[in-house]
């Protein structure tokens, strides 16, 4: 049996269900976005009513597989229109296995004027505080407070001053190992929707006192030992292992497509100043609290997060990653990682999504509001988005917004959503990937940068995009760390095998994939009935007129192709 927790944000009344689904077996996005198209009315209002929120772990959650306890969050995105799946590491999916919770379910929502309201999950019940006392506050103090009153060991879910305001940008950040908030469901707007029903934090206790019940426990024990093996076998989860995903800044720098000065270049000539190898000898070089290797959840055998320290060995920003020291660094031709750890933290702070407000700072210096390269103007606007100015709620609301309100065609996103760290035009995979992904941009959805041979040839692309969105959906689908998928990727056996030890359910590769391929459809059908049309899945037009300038090329991907590859 797996149990759902419903919870009305207007009365404060819950409520525990119990479901025997292989649905609610797999987890994570699987359920969420199966709830999401079953429950959601499509054409709602992100922050209206009608739009729940789910809090979803997995089906391995709550055990020692490595990388298995990340969380989706789901629901009706204000940033795309359409349906959302954001997950993140830390310790609230184990939180919630210990608790007996396969899902939280956030529904209705209290009148505007409602005050802040604090839920309170633990063995003997479900209620409500008040929350007052954190609202306003950035999510470092209120990750502080709320450690202080409920220990460090508690999993708690909190949003950011930016999500009280709505900003479109906003996330949702979760408890990593050490009681901080910092592992962010950053994408698509998901902080905004939570603030929506006037929920500030979601505290899950420690005193959950279900254990995993295993129906094959050696069995178990021997494929949890398989998975570690794998890991460490594998010569990608290897080296993220040492370097992070910071390795990706010098992949991407010799293949161009490095994002730079606002998506316009693939190559940055200060890439080496911010590459994985200039990281880790700063942290090695400073010492102090900072760790070239951390792990967000635990176990986790890959650790390829990690904690950058100021020139005097104290945390600056955990975990600084390739997504936003390109996004942050390169698009904006910055070559200091003192600066892009500095606006790292100030939008974990503020609770926004780092590629969504680096892309709208890039936006920002097009328009002429600061230079390309001013480390000092990247951390200003930054500022203004934590202290919520006129100009600061712009960048919140991400770089289509901006680019609407600042007069910037060039604007990197589709369906609202920023382009990820990959530059479109010079790795056609990706660029499919993004045209064809429901959540608007997506880099995780359907990741083929490795499998390109010719990446600037959109021949095979749309095949090729296709086989690698079942990849990375199937960890989703289960709650697993993307990177576990270069382990498995051929075989998935080792993970079933998993499953049936746990949970005695025998689940073939071929129904794996099925319930992933049904999946894909229900969210592309919650995006069609939500008014999102085929003419919506597309660059701005720039990308397609303007040609790249270290490879010549421009878009040449076709509405026909990007919705074969929407086709399921």
């Amino acid at each position: 049996m797996f149990s759902i927790l419903r919870i009305n944000t207007a009365t404060g009344e819950s409520r525990n269900e119990s479901f025997t689904a292989k649905e609610y077996l797999l987890g994570a996005r699987t359920l969420s976005s199966r709830l999401v198209s079953r429950e959601v009315d499509p054409t709602c209002d992100p922050f209206g009513k009608k739009n729940t929120l789910f809090f979803c772990n997995g089906a391995l959650s709550g055990t020692t597989v490595s990388s298995s306890n990340r969380l989706s969050i789901g629901g009706k995105s204000p940033l795309t229109g359409g349906i959302k799946e954001s997950n993140a590491g830390g310790i609230v999916g184990l939180r919630m296995a210990e608790q007996g919770l396969r899902c939280i379910a956030l529904e209705d929502a209290p009148s505007d004027k409602a005050g802040w309201k604090i839920i309170v999950i633990g063995k003997d019940s479900t209620e409500f505080i008040d929350g007052e006392f954190i609202a306003g506050k950035g999510v470092y103090k209120k990750s502080e407070l709320l450690s202080e009153r409920f220990g460090k060991k508690a999993g708690c879910i909190t949003i950011g001053p930016a999500a009280e305001k709505l900003l479109l940008a906003s996330g949702i950040a979760c408890s990593d190992p050490h009681g901080v908030c910092s592992r962010y469901a950053g994408r698509g707007g998901m902080g905004a929707v939570m603030a929506s029903k006037k929920i500030v934090a979601i505290v899950i206790l420690n005193d959950g006192e279900v254990k995993p019940d295993y129906i094959d426990q050696d069995g178990f024990k021997a494929g949890t030992r398989k998975i570690v093996q794998l890991l460490k076998e594998n010569p990608v989860s290897s080296q993220f292992t040492k370097y992070g995903t910071a390795a990706m800044v010098d992949i991407c720098q010799a293949l161009k497509v490095l994002p730079t000065r606002n998506f316009t270049h693939g190559e940055f000539e200060g890439a080496k100043d911010i590459n994985a190898q200039t990281m880790y000898d700063t942290i090695k070089a400073r010492g102090g609290e900072g760790m070239t290797q951390h792990a967000c959840q635990h176990p986790c055998a890959i650790q390829c997060s990690n904690v950058y320290p100021d020139k005097d060995g104290k945390l600056l920003c955990s975990p600084v990653e390739y997504e936003t020291m390109a996004l942050m660094g390169s698009n904006l031709c910055l070559k200091n990682l003192d600066a892009i750890a500095e606006m790292n933290r100030i939008a974990n702070d503020a609770g926004v999504d780092t590629l969504d407000c680096g892309a709208a700072i890039g936006v920002a210096m097009e328009a002429g509001l600061a230079e390309f390269g001013d480390s000092d103007a990247a951390i200003r606007l930054m500022n203004e988005v934590k202290e919520l100015t006129p100009l600061g709620r712009i960048i919140g609301s991400g770089c289509k917004v901006a680019a609407k309100v600042l007069g910037v065609r060039h604007a990197p996103h589709v369906l609202g959503q920023a382009i990820p760290a990959y530059e479109p035009r010079g790795t056609k995979g990706m660029a499919m990937t993004y045209l064809s992904s429901p959540m608007g941009a997506d880099h995780t959805f359907g990741f083929t940068l490795r499998d390109e041979d010719d990446p600037i040839s959109k021949e095979g692309k749309v095949v090729l995009s296709k086989k690698f969105q079942v990849i990375g959906s199937r960890m989703d689908a289960m709650g697993m760390c993307n990177f576990v998928r270069y382990s498995v990727r051929n075989d998935m056996t080792p993970l079933l095998e998993l499953i049936k030890a746990r949970h005695g359910v025998d689940i073939t590769s071929e129904e794996f994939d099925d319930f992933v391929k049904e999946t894909l459809r229900l969210e592309h059908k919650f995006n069609t009935d939500a008014g999102i049309t085929a003419l919506d899945y597309r660059f701005a037009e720039t990308f397609y007129d303007e040609a790249q300038v270290e490879t010549g090329e421009r878009m040449d991907i076709t509405d026909e192709e990007s919705a074969e590859a929407r086709r399921w």
